[in-house]
């Protein structure tokens, strides 16, 4: 009687198992091994991930003004011989000690103005915006580019600005730097309009 038990647990264990195995899913092909979205958002990220197609970058850096940490360039892409074309600026928070590559995020040439007018409201966000005891504001491009506000310190505002999804890479500014961001972006702008 013993074995009987024993040997019908053991059938009933054995099947539960079998059940539990067949509802894993198998592997999942279509899905991309790193940590990149699967469309891209940004006309500049389509045409960066292009593959079995020849893409002509065009780009100047925006040395006019320096904030440290921070990198700006103008860029324009385009296809060998198609109709894909794209214009706007990379943000990329060069490589440190911590972060072994550069963490870039895209902004096409059509959302520069929503950048600039963001960066405009977020430099006069203060304490006068909430009547609670601390404040955030922030600001995200379809590129992966945030911009954020906060309280540092009682009298102080601090700006982080942070590029990337996964391994996201951050920079803390001042209004001061976000003012010469700012500039940076204007500039770079202006190289854009200059292609026409």
């Amino acid at each position: 009687m013993y074995l009987a038990r024993m040997a019908l647990i053991s059938i009933l264990v054995l099947l539960g198992s079998g059940v539990c195995l067949a509802q894993r899913p198998g592997p999942e092909f279509w899905r991309k091994l790193t940590c990149e979205p699967y469309e891209p958002r940004t006309k500049l990220e389509e045409l960066e991930m292009k593959t079995s197609t020849l893409v002509i970058r065009g780009f100047t850096r925006i040395t006019t003004v320096e904030v440290q940490g921070i990198r700006i360039d103008a860029v324009e892409m385009r296809a060998a011989g198609g109709s894909l074309r794209a214009k706007g600026i990379v943000i990329a928070l060069p490589e440190t000690p911590d972060r072994p590559a550069d963490n870039r995020a895209f902004v096409d040439y059509e959302d520069i103005d929503s950048l600039l007018n963001a960066i405009d409201s977020l430099s006069k966000v203060d304490e006068t915006v909430t009547k609670l005891a601390g404040f955030e504001a922030h600001y995200r491009t379809q590129g992966d580019l945030e911009l954020r506000v906060f309280r540092q310190t009682r009298s102080g505002t601090a700006i982080t600005i942070q590029t990337g999804i996964c391994n996201r890479a951050t920079e803390t500014l001042t209004l001061d730097e976000l003012a010469k961001v700012r500039a940076m972006i204007q500039e770079a702008k202006g190289r854009l309009e200059e292609l026409r």
